[in-house]
């Protein structure tokens, strides 16, 4: 009996450790940020997070185009640690509109760890022009 009892704690603590070391990677007790920045003039970059110091995560961005987004499009530039810029464009093509006829790409998520530092800019570098609002959840240790 008590070897069975034994068993089944091992067994449950085994089974509980994998889910808890995730959850402290996902964010842990990290202190929520919330940003906002607007893009709109043409070839031209703005941060959307400037530059912090310390570790955390990102773990999404959203964006807004208006309903004659025509062709504008919009990089987000992730540096991570200080070292490469990595980008995603978010093309308003491939989004639903909402009841205004607006283009909203909705929270994608990127669950991104940093070490030492984030910057997140916008950038319309030949992606034709329009007001584009976009924000960023992120949080730092």
């Amino acid at each position: 009996m008590k070897l069975r009892l034994t068993l089944i704690i091992v067994a449950a603590i085994a089974l509980a450790l994998p889910f808890a070391s995730q959850a402290a990677t996902v964010g842990g007790n990290a202190v929520p940020h919330y940003n906002h920045a607007q893009i709109f003039a043409v070839s031209s970059t703005v941060d959307l997070v400037p530059t912090t110091n310390g570790s955390g995560n990102v773990w999404g961005v959203k964006c807004i185009f208006p309903s004659n987004a025509g062709g504008a499009s919009v990089n987000v530039q992730f540096t991570l640690d200080g070292g490469t810029t990595r980008t995603i464009t978010l093309d308003p093509t491939y989004y639903e509109q909402e009841e205004f006829s607006r283009f909203v790409s909705e929270w994608i998520p990127m669950d991104l760890t940093f070490s030492s530092s984030v910057r997140i800019q916008l950038n319309n570098t030949g992606l034709g022009t329009t007001t584009i609002d976009c924000w960023a959840s992120w949080g730092t240790n």
